[in-house]
């Protein structure tokens, strides 16, 4: 996994500032969604759309717990 560069880390931080994390993670969690559903319907790769459903619920349900 790469690391991210300090332009990425300060857009990043401000994105938590304006946003907060719940509704990052919930955001990401919904891209992951996209992502299998793209991945589904363009690859037919249904071991790799599983992997992003996977982490969408977790990043979402995660988000759901968060009292930030």
């Amino acid at each position: 996994m790469r690391q991210l560069n300090m332009k990425e880390r300060d857009d990043l931080e401000h994105l938590v500032d304006i946003a907060g994390v719940g509704t990052l993670l919930s955001a990401i969690g919904e891209i992951c969604f996209e992502k299998a559903e793209h991945i589904a319907a363009n690859y037919q790769d249904r071991t790799t759309a599983k992997v992003w459903r996977i982490v969408g619920t977790r990043l979402t349900n995660f988000a759901n717990k968060l009292d930030l």
